[in-house]
């Protein structure tokens, strides 16, 4: 039986959306650095993901509006 794998701070995120791909680590906000792929669990892409999983889609609420990204792998 496969391991299911909850996004929490300190995993490294693979998610996917019509714009493409992205990785990213979930940090805590005083650790956060988007350049170097560290995101904020308080960004709205950090709150969008966490508790999810590999499959899952999401809606990620932000100030330009809504997006669904799928999360397609988790580390």
């Amino acid at each position: 039986m496969p391991t299911i794998t909850l996004i929490g701070i300190g995993c490294e995120v693979h998610v996917s959306d019509q714009d493409g791909e992205e990785r990213f680590t979930i940090v805590g906000s005083e650790d956060s650095d988007v350049a170097a792929g560290r995101i904020s669990a308080d960004s709205p892409l950090g709150r969008a993901v966490l508790g999810h999983g590999v499959g899952d889609e999401v809606q990620v609420r932000a100030p330009g509006g809504v997006r669904s990204v799928r999360i397609v792998g988790v580390d």
